[in-house]
C-alpha cells in the first residue's frame, strides 16, 4: 500500500508535546524560590561575630592547664573530704551507741562489804574512792579526772533497801536510753543512819558546807538524800548530773581546824536566818540583878530516852531553884521547828539530856557566840551523872 508523503512525513518524525501556554501571572507564581537574603547574611555575619567576641572573652577567664588541674585536684580534695567526714559522723554514731549500750548500773549498797560499811570505800558506790586532801573532806566529785570526765548517774528511789537502787558512769554524749539530764550542781549524801537524829543529819551536812567553802561557794541546784529523800531520781529512768558532788564520810578526815570554821559558818548562818543576834541573846538579869542561867532538859525518843522522864525532870528542876536566877526548861527535839531550835539554843547555858551524839546539836547554834558550853550527860544504863566541859564546835 501506498502511503502519502503527508503521512510519510507525520510517520517518520517524532511526537511533539504540545506546549502548555500559562498565563503571566501563573508563570509568576511558580517561579523557583531564592534562598538569598541580604538580611539573613546579616544576621549570620553578626552571630558569628558574637560568638566570636564570647569565645575571646572566655579565653580571657580560663585559667591555663595548671591552675585547671589545681583545680580540680581542689575539687576532687573537697569530695573527698566531704565523703571523710560522712564516714566520720556515721562511726561516731556508731560508737556513741556501743557506749550507751555499755553502761552498766551496780547496787547502791554492795553486800559484799558489810562488814566494814564505813570504811574506806564503804559499801554505798563501792566501786568508787574518794578523793582526799589532808585536813580536808573526804569527797567524790563528777565528771572529772579521777571519772574520766564521765558524769553520775543514779536510778530508783526505794528508801529502804539502797540494793534497789543502783549508779553507773556514763559519757556526756552518750547517756543511758531514757536518762534525764539534770542541769547544775547536786549533793549526794549517804548517811550510814538517818537524818531524823538532828545528829546524824548535821553530820551530813557538815562535808559539803566545808566543800562549799573550798570551792567557790558554789551553790547545789538540788541534793539528794539516800535513802531518804530523792525526789530528782525516778523509777522509769536514770538522771544523769551535769556535775554532783558526793559525800559517804560525813567529818572524816576534817581536821579540828576545820571543823571549827565550819560550825562557825553554820551557826553564824543559822542565827542570821532565824533573825537570832549574832552576839547572843546579851546579859540578861533577874529582878535582883542577877545574870540569868538558862538550863534546857533536851528529851529524846527511842532506845536512849529516860526511862522514868517525869522525876529526871524534878530532880534538874529542884536542883535549878537551888540557885539563883536559873531558869530551867523541858524541850523534846523532835516537836520543835529549826527555828524554834536555834532560838531555844540561844537561851541554853546548860544543856541536859540522855548521854549519845545528838547532844552535838548545839554545834550550828552554840549558847551565845563562844564555843565552850556545860554538857551535863547521863549515861542510860547506869545510875550516876557527870559534867563535862565540851567544846560546841564538837
Amino acid at each position: 500500500m501506498t502511503k502519502t508523503i503527508s503521512e510519510l512525513e507525520t510517520t517518520n518524525n517524532p511526537i511533539i508535546p504540545h506546549k502548555i501556554h500559562y498565563s503571566k501571572q501563573q508563570q509568576r507564581t511558580i517561579k523557583p524560590t531564592s534562598y538569598y537574603s541580604p538580611k539573613f547574611s546579616i544576621y549570620i555575619l553578626a552571630t558569628c561575630v558574637t560568638l566570636f567576641i564570647l569565645f575571646q572573652i572566655q579565653s580571657l577567664h580560663t585559667p591555663d592547664s595548671s591552675s585547671s588541674w589545681a583545680f580540680i585536684h581542689q575539687w576532687q580534695k573537697s569530695i573527698n573530704t566531704s565523703l571523710t567526714f560522712t564516714n566520720c559522723t556515721q562511726e561516731l554514731d556508731s560508737m556513741s551507741t556501743k557506749l550507751r549500750h555499755a553502761v552498766t548500773f551496780l547496787p547502791l549498797k554492795d553486800l559484799r562489804f558489810a562488814q566494814t560499811a564505813q570504811q574506806g570505800h564503804t559499801w554505798f558506790m563501792s566501786s568508787m574512792y574518794d578523793t582526799h586532801v589532808e585536813g580536808e573532806v573526804q569527797y567524790q566529785h563528777f565528771p572529772s579526772e579521777s571519772s574520766k570526765g564521765r558524769l553520775l548517774c543514779l536510778m530508783g528511789r526505794d528508801r529502804h533497801d539502797g540494793m534497789h537502787n543502783s549508779y553507773a558512769l556514763a559519757w556526756p554524749d552518750s547517756l543511758p536510753n531514757n536518762a534525764t539530764f539534770m542541769k547544775g550542781l547536786t549533793f549526794v549524801s549517804y548517811n550510814h543512819y538517818n537524818y531524823d537524829n538532828i545528829w546524824h543529819g548535821l553530820s551530813a551536812m557538815v562535808p559539803f558546807v566545808a566543800w562549799h567553802r573550798k570551792n567557790g561557794c558554789a551553790l547545789p541546784a538540788r541534793w539528794i538524800l539516800y535513802h531518804w529523800a530523792f525526789d530528782e531520781v525516778g523509777d522509769d529512768g536514770p538522771a544523769c548530773f551535769e556535775e554532783a558532788v558526793v559525800m559517804r564520810h560525813n567529818e572524816g578526815g576534817m581536821s579540828r581546824e576545820r571543823r571549827i570554821e565550819v560550825y562557825d559558818l553554820l551557826r553564824c548562818k543559822a542565827r542570821m536566818a532565824c533573825n537570832v543576834s549574832l552576839e547572843g541573846r546579851g546579859v540578861e538579869v533577874s529582878d535582883r540583878g542577877v545574870p540569868v542561867i538558862g538550863m534546857t532538859m533536851f528529851m529524846r525518843t527511842g532506845p536512849r530516852s529516860f526511862r522514868n522522864e517525869s522525876a529526871v525532870v524534878r530532880i534538874f528542876e529542884r536542883e535549878c531553884a537551888k540557885v539563883d536566877a536559873c531558869r530551867f526548861m523541858v524541850a523534846y527535839s523532835n516537836n520543835l521547828t529549826f527555828w524554834e531550835q536555834v532560838k531555844l539554843m540561844s537561851l541554853t547555858d546548860i544543856l541536859v539530856s540522855p548521854h549519845g551524839a545528838q547532844l552535838t546539836n548545839t554545834v550550828p547554834h552554840g549558847q551565845k557566840q563562844q564555843r565552850d558550853g556545860v554538857l551535863p550527860q547521863r549515861m542510860v544504863k547506869t545510875s550516876w551523872c557527870w559534867s563535862i566541859r565540851l567544846p560546841l564546835d564538837r
